[in-house]
């Protein structure tokens, strides 16, 4: 049975549910309390800090570049704390491609690109209907099928709020997500998200029998992602 270590984060909060841990804290500062060769695999879609807005209207650009030392550092914690056989999906866009493709190789050794077709969506130069995976397999790992992911709009298209609106603007399905969980582990696997958002990995992962390990900086979706796990425990 997985045991989490002793967690020494004075300025970070946490949450413990039966099937895994969410903190609320820096993912660069708790995924450096892990230990080693521990996680069995990584699923996380990064903020994308680009100039558009998630529903494709302008935004401010800002300078990836910045971002590199974080970025270079995570990657190779995601090294230390994965297991040779553990296999990584790390979401990004095409404007964040060409930054995150060459670290990301460079560290973790990218093995595919995988396609989200999305179906519909944004945009006035053609639609934004697609979204990039960059995919590192682990040893020994052979998942078979297309690396075009096109049936899953299909199933959810993002948890929602009472309301009816989206309670995270760039949030994934939580059947895209439990698709790639189940696809590279094995029930009570352990699979770790830096960027948690709303939740929506640790529910993929009750669903399918595996821990989850979630970190997640803003306050606010730390506790929707709070409160949407109580929910799905309690149905």
């Amino acid at each position: 049975m997985y045991r989490y270590p002793s967690y020494n984060l004075s300025t970070t909060d946490l949450r413990e549910f039966p099937g895994g841990t969410l903190f609320n804290g820096d993912c660069l500062d708790v995924i450096k309390t892990l230990p080693a060769a521990s996680v069995d695999c990584i699923i996380t879609d990064p903020p994308y800090f680009l100039g558009m807005t998630h529903n494709g209207q302008k935004g401010n650009f800002r300078d990836l570049s910045i971002c590199r030392p974080f970025y270079r550092d995570l990657f190779h914690e995601y090294r230390r704390v994965a297991k040779p056989e553990a296999c990584i999906y790390f979401f990004c866009d095409w404007r964040g491609y060409a930054f995150y493709y060459p670290l990301f190789d460079e560290i973790l050794k990218a093995h595919n690109m995988l396609v989200w077709d999305k179906l519909s969506g944004p945009g006035n130069h053609y639609a934004f209907i697609h979204e990039l995976v960059l995919f590192h397999a682990g040893k020994g790992v052979n998942i078979g099928g297309t690396n075009i992911i096109s049936d899953i709009k299909s199933f959810t298209s993002g948890a929602k709020s009472t309301d009816g609106a989206k309670v995270h603007p760039t949030q994934k399905p939580v059947a895209l997500i439990q698709k790639f969980i189940e696809d590279a582990t094995e029930p009570g696997a352990v699979f770790l998200d830096t960027f948690g958002g709303s939740g929506s990995t640790a529910v993929a992962a009750v669903r399918s029998g595996r821990r989850f390990i979630l970190m997640e900086q803003d306050e606010g979706y730390y506790h929707t992602a709070c409160k949407r796990l109580e929910d799905e425990y309690r149905e």
